[in-house]
């Protein structure tokens, strides 16, 4: 859920006052190369004041470098690097854009090839102006997309640091530390970025989940009411919702949660997931319904794809349910092929009890 908003900052913004100022004498290189530099700088600055394509911001970067080529004061120097890094950056957005199109449109080998791209784009700016957090960010963001958390996570410290009051930065760190199970640094930077927006119900959405992880259930369902209650239609928030009810065994309230994420949403392999574990495996009898627990599982199955261990998990259990055994250990044992190490304990278990015909009952 990292988020990346463009940030198109005029090239305006860092200008530092030098193309029209009086240098020191001996300071000065040569006369003309100092007024051939301004001269395409003053090109360059007016470019970027109205770029706002691919074209535009190239341009920009081809006069800059020409720049870098003369022999002119340090203070030009570092103008046209500013300038020249503000123009990667735009690019970087750029090739961005194109990989999240690609990717809508279900083209993930293009999509990638785009976020190569805007990385490199990204990299070059930040090379040429250490301290452009804008482009930092948007590197962040990149770096986030391949999976490269280590280095995600130094963009976004930087970021906060240089600019603290930019909401994105502290969502995205937190959204870092989330993928490397830093839960409770996670919840630090989710509150950090609620503070600076308190409408946000996703920020509220993510801080209840980290808080799922850390099994601290209470604060976890007052978040989650919270970021359902500034964004209703929400399914995601709804079936994290009815985990948090499912685990304080407040059985009707999460039945409820998960029917109306499925209504919102018939495409939620997770709402579906959910509905067919309570029906399955409830202790109270009143909540449990074999043929729609089936059904349900069905969906989730189909929804959520064959690399889910949930899939084949939920319909062992809504199998056993029905008193299928001999099928429920099949797609158990199909889900213990699946699931990643910190599941196969409480898998092995719930095997053992389809083994002994048995079927699972929530604690």
């Amino acid at each position: 859920m990292l988020r990346i908003y463009p940030v198109h900052a005029l090239a305006a913004s860092i200008v530092i006052g030098i193309i029209g100022s009086v240098l020191p004498v001996a300071a000065q290189p040569p006369a003309d190369s100092i007024e051939q530099a301004k001269r395409l700088l003053r090109q360059a600055h007016a470019t970027s004041l109205e770029a706002d394509t691919l074209q535009q911001y190239t341009e920009v970067i081809r006069l800059c470098e020409r720049v870098s080529s003369f022999a002119v004061t340090e203070d030009l120097h570092e103008y046209e690097r500013k300038l020249r890094a503000w123009a990667h950056n735009q690019r970087g957005e750029h090739y961005h854009e194109r990989a999240g199109s690609s990717l809508e449109a279900g083209r993930e080998s293009m999509a990638a090839q785009w976020d190569d791209q805007a990385l490199r784009e990204f990299e070059t700016a930040v090379e040429l102006n250490p301290d452009y957090w804008k482009a930092l960010h948007n590197r962040g963001v990149c770096r986030a997309v391949q999976r490269q958390w280590d280095g995600a996570h130094q963009d976004f410290s930087r970021v906060v640091e240089m600019k603290p009051d930019y909401v994105h930065g502290w969502f995205n760190r937190a959204e870092v530390q989330m993928q490397q199970q830093r839960f409770a640094e996670a919840v630090e930077d989710y509150t950090r970025a609620i503070e600076l927006d308190p409408e946000d119900p996703v920020a509220f959405k993510r801080r209840g989940q980290a808080h799922i992880q850390l099994r601290e259930f209470q604060h976890a369902l007052s978040d989650l009411d919270r970021a359902v209650e500034l964004s209703p239609n929400d399914a995601d928030a709804l079936v994290s919702r009815a985990e948090v009810q499912r685990r304080l065994a407040r059985w009707q309230a999460a039945a409820d949660d998960y029917s109306q994420a499925i209504y919102l949403d018939n495409e939620s392999g997770s709402a579906y997931q959910g509905a067919a574990w309570l029906m399955a495996t409830c202790p109270d009898s009143k909540l449990r319904n074999t043929d729609l627990a089936l059904r349900a599982a069905r969906q989730a199955f189909e929804l959520l794809g064959p690399e889910d261990y949930r899939g084949p998990a939920t319909m062992a259990a809504a199998l056993a349910q029905a008193g299928d055994f001999a099928k429920a250990v099949e797609r158990q044992n199909e889900a213990i092929q699946l699931a990643p190490p910190e599941r196969l304990d409480d898998l092995q278990q719930r095997l053992e009890q389809y083994q002994q015909q048995q079927p699972y009952r929530e604690p």
